[in-house]
């Protein structure tokens, strides 16, 4: 009988516990509920709504770019793009491989999607595919029950209009990440040219969309947008006409060519060829093409015009010439007699002309560009002088066009060549600086600006935006030097006797000028006593350079132009019938003064 009280007691006490143990389960439930549905009711409300929204970045129409004549060069086209929610980016391995029944994906729009997933950015969406063909579009629409948390948009993408003409100048976009905490993977910037000289004004302010999605991430509708700003739209001194003739002139032909408004300082051309295809850069280029690009023998990405070096041969005699006229005040009537050589210490320098030209003077030896005269002028003339009064004409300087990557150019000096070759100056050496040879180094564009500045005397600046009101100051050089200078340059072109007199004008406008050879290799004492091989019957990578640079009209200069055609030989053979043909046709349609 104990024993049964005493299990009694025992069962009792253990209900009276569990009892406990309920009551106060049930309390901390209660608790909790409440503290869940009253006190944090508006904070949790405010996450559900926002689970329930989704924000889509809307990024702006980059501004367009203009010629000189408001034609557009670098406009924008409707890309429409395929979008997955974030939240669904674990199914994104299925879902393109059920898309790609429908819809072709290359190898780069694959490595493209793994990228986007590694993006950090404000957007609730992540971009699988670009440029959806209207087929691709109309598919998906028949099929698009079964993708139910994809979303279709339009973006104004990057187009540029003509081709490869203008790739090098305008350079293009690509893709950079902005602002530290809140990026936008997918907004394009200007990566070279003039993109990215004026991206702050042509690349605009983003929007926004947010739309309502359910439970499952099916998108139902839009509520708000805040719709993007476009870039300004920019207004430049490149003539789509003229670009577009010289680089008809330049096909098959490696090498650059500039047209300067002499008035203005206005780049009406800047070409380089060959060109490569910048549409191709606008939705991202892929590893492969990258690379087949940069390792093309031709060099397809160098801006030859700005950053290709070459010797300007006999164009630079132009300086020399006003150099002996202004720092050494020459007798221009003064005669040497060229017999095809100079004895200079223990070298013999030779003249282009094998026989040499006998007897001229300084204006013969520019129209003959006689190298033997320039070799005795050089004789007296200082290196380091002559190299600063070289840089006023913008040689060895930047000229601060306003795209990037210029190079300065070489003109050498005793110091330049301590500094860069720890040797000092031979005397020999200027006879070879002199005729544009030896260490002398300068761009197409450095070349043509020179021209101008001759041709006007005044300090003419580069510029491809347009710029109003310009002015610029006198050259500090005697109109005597000059006008000798530039008659000189008319008899090159129009003097029976000059290098270029097939290359005159066919209108009723003259053009005066300056050919150039630019010299690849080092003509050996075999090879000239046996006799100098032919430019075409030597290796391509070793023949000489055909180089032109001029004005015109003569008496009112408006244009100024540069040629160089590498390894196609003397400047009288290619480079000056080009400037002849885009001149004429520049004259033609385009003689402004405005």
């Amino acid at each position: 009988m104990n024993k049964e009280v005493k299990k009694s007691k025992i069962l009792r006490r253990r209900a009276f516990i569990l009892g406990i143990s309920k009551s106060l389960i049930t309390g901390i439930v209660i608790s909790k509920l409440y503290y869940l549905q009253i006190l944090q009711k508006s904070k949790y409300g405010k996450l559900s709504e926002s689970n329930k929204t989704k924000i889509k970045i809307l990024y702006p129409e980059r501004g367009t770019i203009l010629d000189l004549y408001n034609k557009p060069i670098a406009s924008n086209q409707i890309d429409y793009q395929l979008n997955i929610l974030k939240e669904k980016k674990k199914y994104i391995s299925q879902t393109v491989q059920k898309l790609r029944s429908i819809i072709q994906f290359s190898k780069f729009d694959l490595d493209q999607v793994k990228l986007n997933l590694r993006d950090e950015n404000l957007s609730d969406f992540i971009t699988i595919k670009k440029n959806l063909t209207i087929d691709e579009l109309e598919l998906f629409e028949l099929m698009s029950n079964q993708f139910p948390y994809l979303l279709i948009t339009k973006e104004k993408v990057r187009h540029y209009n003509h081709d490869e003409n203008f790739s090098h100048v305008l350079g293009y976009v690509g893709y950079k990440k902005v602002n530290k905490n809140k990026k936008l993977a997918n907004l394009k910037i200007g990566i070279s040219g003039v993109e990215k000289n004026l991206d702050a004004q042509l690349v605009g302010t983003d929007g926004w969309v947010k739309l309502e999605a359910n439970s499952r991430g099916i998108i139902k509708k839009e509520i708000v947008r805040k719709n993007p700003i476009p870039g300004m739209n920019i207004k430049t001194n490149l003539i789509l006409d003229i670009q577009s003739r010289v680089m008809k002139e330049l096909k098959n032909i490696n090498g650059a060519a500039v047209v300067i408004d002499c008035q203005t300082g206005g780049i009406n051309c800047l070409a380089s060829s060959p060109s490569f295809n910048n549409n191709e850069f606008s939705n991202g280029v892929s590893n492969q093409k990258w690379n087949q690009l940069l390792n093309h023998q031709y060099k397809p990405l160098l801006n030859r015009s700005i950053a290709g070096l070459y010797s300007p041969g006999s164009t630079y005699k132009l300086i020399t010439a006003l150099f002996a006229i202004e720092k050494m005040k020459i007798n221009i009537n003064k005669e040497i007699n060229c017999v095809g050589s100079l004895k200079f210490g223990n070298r013999k320098f030779h003249c282009w002309k094998k026989e040499g030209h006998g007897i001229v003077n300084l204006l013969g030896a520019i129209q003959k560009s006689c190298d033997c005269y320039f070799y005795e002028l050089a004789k007296s003339i200082n290196i380091d002088e002559l190299s600063s009064f070289s840089k006023q004409f913008s040689l060895g300087n930047k000229s601060g066009i306003d795209i990037p990557n210029e190079l300065s150019g070489i003109m050498p000096n005793k110091s330049w060549k301590k500094l860069n070759r720890n040797e000092r100056w031979q005397r020999g050496e200027t006879l070879n600086t002199v005729i544009g040879q030896g260490y002398v180094l300068s761009t197409p564009l450095q070349i043509a600006l020179m021209t101008a500045r001759i041709a006007t005397g005044r300090k003419i600046l580069p510029s491809i935006s347009k710029v109003k009101n310009r002015e610029f100051e006198k050259m500090d050089i005697s109109d005597k030097g000059l006008n000798f200078i530039r008659s000189s340059m008319y008899s090159v072109v129009n003097d029976f006797d000059g290098t270029a007199f097939k290359s005159r004008l066919s209108s009723n406008y003259k053009m005066a000028g300056k050919t150039g050879t630019s010299q690849v290799r080092k003509i050996s004492l075999e090879e000239r006593e046996s006799g100098v091989l032919k430019n075409e019957e030597i290796d391509y990578k070793l023949r000489d350079h055909s180089v032109f640079t001029g004005f015109a009209p003569y008496d009112n200069p408006k244009f100024a132009i540069t040629i160089i055609a590498e390894h196609m030989g003397s400047g009288s053979k290619v480079a000056a019938p080009i400037a002849k043909r885009v001149l004429e046709f520049s004259l033609k349609n385009f003689l402004s003064y405005v």
